[in-house]
């Protein structure tokens, strides 16, 4: 085969050169000029020479070719191993949990804001969007749902709109409609056993304006056989103030602690932890007025802001139709990143909430209920680390959460109880009183492969030598007897994509009181249909 060929390219460097064999047959038919042996031989010396150099051309030639091929093979086989790369970033985007809506290109983790830069962009967050490191103010709309991009409004908008489904089945050995014991009951809800539709959630989101951007958040729960339908969050909040500057404006879940904003399907839990259920009753969601402020700093994320609020839930009472507004909140954020893979946020928050001249009632079951007038301060510390690998966060990443609550009770109480020979059998006074209780929770999240994280958290509450203003033993046996209670869980989460993940979670609760441990056990998924930005930090 390589005699063929070769004989192929002689040929052919022969057939380049049509007018030698031709001017040698005419020298040699030429009557004129005998052709001698000598010219013969300087004409096969000819032929030779330039044999051997197309030969080497066509050699050149042909080695030219074999490395555009293997250089095509190569980028077609990068092409495949970059799809499949952007495939498995897929299910750990929306499962980031450090994600905020900003990050260095190429690391993941997120850059601090600069001066201007909208509320969204927060430090380091093991990432989830690509940013500039130094991100520069700009007058562009806010991120929308959850940090997705918004459009510039032309036209009629189209707001963008989502829906998030939320459910679950859970096998509990105790009934866990009952308050948390050793606390004032706040109302905060427990996930029923058997199946139940969790919070299931619609979205709707766009700018108005060049100046304003609208949110609103309408929820559906399970209520028995019944459903409820409430508005979560409505707000606007303006666009591309000088100076960092934001104001927030309607019914908003509230900046303080670092939970407290994220939405249920945020959770890396199926539930809250212990302490926003006691102090806050759940998440603290009022309507009111949010001012924040992004302080220009070139190495660390600052955020400083406050709120006033009309205070219509716990810890306050009902306030609705109140001239006075009766909440108030601060909020202080600061984070940076530690280096290309790690990144760290803490917080301190400090709440103030009044009844006014409005008690507010705990029922405490079997016909008895506890009126409490005056005033609930809460001081919150929160700390969050972020950690993965050179910032990429699409095979592994690690997240290390923490809260500390001081609760600070300052007032009067009204006991109410039926029970034969208790203290008292028709409403009674207790005596002014000041009493601190408190209550923290830890928690670790690791995603050791694309799709897959396991996450163990603790919970501890203190409930102090409360007496909530009366005798010592006087609520033996209610649910503000005192009580330390504890809670252990762990739990496996699965992502297919970033709109669909199934969790299980297993808990030992202790906090329906002496002697009642409640084993529990929840399977729970969450569905994600359109727009869904990334987390915040």
């Amino acid at each position: 085969m390589e005699t063929i060929n070769r004989a192929a390219r002689i040929a052919l460097a022969l057939a380049l050169l049509p007018g030698l064999p031709m001017a040698a047959c005419a020298q040699a038919q030429s009557p004129d000029q005998a052709v001698t042996a000598s010219d013969l031989a300087k004409l096969q010396e000819s032929i030779n020479a330039m044999r051997s150099f197309y030969e080497q051309r066509i050699d050149a030639l042909e080695k030219k070719v074999d490395t555009l091929q293997k250089q095509n093979a190569d980028l077609g086989a990068q092409v495949k191993r970059t799809e499949s790369a952007v495939a498995a970033t897929r299910p750990a985007e929306a499962r980031s949990p450090g994600a905020a809506s900003v990050s260095p290109a190429g690391t993941g983790v997120a850059a601090l804001p600069a001066a201007g830069a909208t509320q969204a962009s927060t430090p380091g967050a093991v990432g989830e969007a690509a940013a500039p490191r130094s991100p520069v103010a700009s007058a562009s709309p806010a991120p929308t749902l959850q940090g997705g991009i918004t459009l510039p409004k032309i036209g009629v908008l189209t707001p963008e709109i989502s829906l998030i489904i939320d459910g679950k089945y859970s096998s509990q050995s105790q009934n866990p409609d009952q308050p948390i014991a050793g606390f004032m009951p706040s109302g905060a809800e427990n996930v029923p056993r058997g199946f139940s539709l969790g919070e299931t959630e619609l979205a709707l989101a766009g700018t108005v304006d060049n100046l304003f951007r609208a949110e609103a958040r309408l929820t559906l729960s399970q209520n028995g056989s019944g459903t409820n339908v409430n508005a979560e969050e409505v707000f606007f909040e303006t666009l591309g103030l000088p100076a960092g500057l934001k104001v927030k404006a309607g019914k908003y879940f509230s900046s303080i602690g670092y939970l407290n904003s994220k939405h249920p399907h945020e959770w890396d839990f199926v539930d809250l932890p212990l302490a926003y259920q006691a102090f806050l009753g759940g998440q603290l969601n009022d309507t009111g007025v949010q001012a924040n402020w992004i302080v220009p700093l070139e190495d660390y994320y600052l955020r400083l802001g406050g709120e006033y609020g009309q205070g219509t839930s716990y810890p306050n009472s009902n306030n609705f139709n109140q001239n006075i507004p009766r909440l108030g909140t601060l909020f202080a954020k600061m984070g940076a990143d530690i280096n290309d893979s790690a990144s760290w946020q803490g917080g301190l928050s400090f709440i103030s909430a009044s009844t006014g001249d409005t008690p507010r009632t705990s029922s405490l079951g079997n016909g008895q209920a506890y009126d409490f007038t005056g005033t609930t301060n809460i001081t919150v510390a929160d700390f969050v680390y972020k950690w993965a690998p050179n910032g990429n966060p699409t095979r592994q990443n690690f997240k290390l959460q923490a809260e500390f609550f001081w609760n600070n009770q300052n007032g009067t109480g009204l006991y109410t109880t039926p029970q034969p020979g208790s203290v008292c059998q028709a409403p009674c006074p207790g005596s002014s009183f000041s009493q601190m209780q408190s209550g923290w929770y830890a928690q670790a999240i690791y995603q050791f492969v694309p799709g897959w994280r396991v996450g163990y958290r603790y919970d501890q509450l203190y409930s102090g030598n409360a007496t909530y203003g009366f005798a010592p033993g006087t609520f033996n046996s209610t649910p503000l007897e005192s009580w330390n209670p504890n809670r252990n869980t762990v739990m496996l989460d699965w992502m297919n994509s970033e709109y669909s993940m199934f969790r299980l979670q297993l808990a030992r609760d202790t906090s329906l009181g002496p002697g009642l441990v409640n084993n529990q056990v929840f399977l729970q998924y969450v569905m994600s249909i359109g727009p869904h930005g990334a987390h915040r930090f």
